[in-house]
């Protein structure tokens, strides 16, 4: 009998979870799926070679697919993104100056921590930023829009929405959100252990972004911020060339 009756509530605990954490679950899925590329092995697989077309149809079959991943998560949290627009217009001023506050405190220790690490390592850049550039040569408004507007929705979604949902203590969330931040720009591109050092100004970023969540509970103001530094970064190489 007594048995029966953890079960029960162990089971109503986990149905429980399941309930307020499935939008989070799916958005973390959504974003794994989005960097295997799946939508366009699909096409591959079917026999349509994204490889195989034109420079400019194939920049616009990226952007479709681009934004077939970034609606879906609005989707999801569309009511959390509409209220955080309201509380922006309500609260204009002091959300701005948070969010302000928060990127250029983000900014500087970016900044100051890439110094250190380029003087230890002699690399200019990291690997990621390294490859990110190049992209921007071969195809500048692809970057644009893609660094600019898709990849803040997702990540933000991701590394602060669904991490902030999961994760109740508050600076548990926030060191393992801007850890795993970190990670995500460095993992795939490192190619020395001099390279995993640039998890440090990555994730000083996204440390901020999760702090400046806490504060707010506004989902909104990371995103916006994250698209104006996005913006901002690839214009400036845009510029350059």
């Amino acid at each position: 009998m007594t048995d029966d009756i953890v079960k029960n509530i162990y089971d109503k605990k986990i149905k429980n979870w399941i309930k307020k954490s499935w939008k989070f679950l799916l958005t973390i899925l959504i974003y794994i799926l989005y960097q295997e590329n799946f939508l366009i092995s699909i096409l591959n697989d079917l026999g349509f070679k994204i490889s195989s077309l034109s420079k400019n149809i194939k920049i616009i079959a990226l952007i479709i697919n681009d934004s077939i991943y970034a609606v879906t998560v609005i989707l999801l949290f569309k009511k959390e993104i509409i209220n955080g627009l309201k509380d922006l217009k309500k609260n204009f001023t002091s959300r701005i100056l948070i969010s302000v506050n928060c990127w250029l405190l983000g900014c500087i220790i970016m900044s100051l921590s890439s110094i250190i690490i380029d003087l230890i390592s002699g690399q200019s850049v990291s690997n990621n930023e390294s490859l990110v550039r190049q992209s921007i040569t071969i195809a500048p408004l692809y970057m644009l829009f893609t660094c600019s507007v898709i990849a803040p929705i997702l990540e933000e979604m991701v590394f602060r929405n669904s991490l902030h949902g999961l994760i109740k203590k508050k600076w548990i969330f926030i060191i393992i959100s801007g850890l795993c931040f970190g990670l995500l720009h460095v993992i795939s591109s490192y190619k020395t252990a001099f390279d995993l050092l640039y998890i440090i100004p990555y994730g000083a970023m996204g440390c901020c972004f999760a702090y400046l969540l806490t504060k707010t509970e506004n989902i909104t103001l990371p995103i916006l911020i994250h698209m104006i530094h996005n913006s901002i970064l690839v214009l400036v190489q845009i510029l350059r060339k």
